[in-house]
């Protein structure tokens, strides 16, 4: 999904991020990244095209967000990379 966002400028992890964080709250999830509710409806959308149908179903859910939170998790104790 990283590659995903770079080729395309987007931030479809950040919304994942924000989507796990929010219970899958589509409306709280709007919130707390600012954007109206449709614009969530949109990237999780694109979402199901990348991730497949079927990623908010429980286990994949279940999942899916213990990998958000892991890879988190990596960026706060991965010190920064220097070029």
């Amino acid at each position: 999904m990283r590659r995903y966002d770079a080729e395309r400028h987007t931030d479809l992890l950040g919304t994942l991020r924000a989507f796990v964080r929010n219970n899958a709250s589509p409306t709280r999830t709007a919130r707390t990244l600012s954007f109206h509710t449709n614009t969530i409806l949109q990237r999780l959308e694109r979402l199901d095209q990348i991730l497949g149908e079927g990623w908010r179903d429980d286990e994949r859910m279940f999942r899916i967000g213990v990998a958000v939170r892991l890879d988190e998790l990596r960026e706060t104790l991965t010190p920064p990379r220097v070029d």
